[in-house]
């Protein structure tokens, strides 16, 4: 009896333990309408995460599905747009893994309105017209609002700017003033491939002239190809030298056709 108590209790404090040191990783599922959802991700793991997928359910516990795959887990954002197979309510969560095999998966959520933050969704839930939100840029205060003009104010920001507004508490909001170098948005032309090779895809390679030049992130020409006549190319590591970010301009008929940049990663 003895034997068995103590084994019970050793499994117990493994799975305590293993609960409180499961990472988190924040995600975000967005009802865009039309049986549409946007499942977004930001990956605070960078390389240590080595597969993430996405899954769906009809409840919260069982039955879950996978329903995308990323081919690069160990980008820091990333996320796609679902069509949903028939109009109804699924719950989504993340699965990943990080190196040494360990897996996790994330509490599942259903879908938000679009452009609904998690911060907005408490301060409408406290909706009180008494309240006065007060709105800091900086450190310094710009605005002082009632809560009932604050749907006003962050449409009037959504028209007039590409700043975004971050919930701090309930009554104190912080203007981020948008920062161009810091957007990005993964290319659907120059991406990376599952051994870690940054591989370019392109249609019409035979009546389209591409050119493609690297940078580095201090705006350093690195290397250019001057004609690219595949349309699958990979390119071999050596160019780059070194491991990390590097900027990019793809050319189609000497036009610009995407200026962006890629996470080249390091070999092991």
């Amino acid at each position: 009896m003895q034997r068995i108590l103590l084994t019970v209790l050793v499994v117990v404090i493994f799975f305590n333990k293993v609960k409180s040191q499961t990472p988190s990783f924040d995600f975000a599922v967005e009802d865009l309408g039309k049986n549409k959802v946007r499942i977004s991700w930001t990956n605070p793991y960078g390389d240590a995460c080595i597969q993430l997928t996405v899954q769906s359910s009809w409840d919260s516990i069982r039955g879950f599905k996978t329903i995308f795959s990323t081919e690069s887990p160990q980008l820091p954002q990333n996320g796609f747009v679902y069509t949903l197979p028939f109009n109804g309510k699924f719950y989504y969560r993340i699965s990943y893994i990080l190196n040494g095999n360990a897996f996790y998966f994330t509490k599942s959520k259903t879908p938000v309105p679009a452009g609904l933050t998690k911060g907005e969704e408490t301060l409408l839930e406290n909706n009180d017209a008494s309240r006065v939100i007060t709105i800091r840029k900086y450190d310094s205060v710009v605005a002082m609002i009632s809560f009932s003009n604050y749907e006003q104010f962050k449409d009037s920001m959504a028209r007039r700017t590409k700043d975004t507004l971050y919930i701090i508490s309930q009554d104190e909001i912080v203007i981020k003033p948008y920062n161009p170098n810091n957007f990005f948005r993964p290319s659907i032309y120059v991406v990376n491939n599952p051994d870690g090779f940054i591989e370019v895809k392109l249609p019409n390679t035979s009546t389209k002239n591409y050119k493609l030049v690297f940078f580095d992130t201090n705006g350093k020409k690195l290397f250019t190809i001057e004609r690219i006549t595949e349309p699958d190319l990979v390119i071999d590591k050596a160019n780059f030298l070194h491991a990390g970010w590097f900027n990019f301009e793809l050319y189609e008929d000497g036009n610009l056709l995407e200026r962006n940049k890629i996470l080249l990663q390091k070999d092991f």
